[in-house]
């Protein structure tokens, strides 16, 4: 989202539920969510996801910039 300018700051819309991120039982979504808020990496409510911790995320997702193959500086997109 940062790499294509939608964000404000670290924070960005989140408007979708849990249910709605994938095919992940919704019971693995929501522990995924809560240790990512319990590490105090992700503040999410009222449809909207804050980046609390980027490099604490990156390394939490093993994030590899780049996979996105943007032109120019990979680390933009971190």
């Amino acid at each position: 989202m940062k790499a294509v300018d939608l964000t404000e700051g670290d924070q960005c819309d989140w408007p979708i539920t849990q249910t709605e991120i994938g095919d992940a039982p919704t019971v693995h979504v929501n522990h995924s969510l809560q240790e990512l808020r319990g590490d105090a990496l992700i503040e999410l409510r009222a449809g909207s996801l804050k980046i609390l911790n980027w490099e604490g995320l990156k390394e939490a997702g093993e994030f590899d910039p780049t996979y996105l193959h943007l032109a120019g500086d990979a680390e933009r997109a971190a």
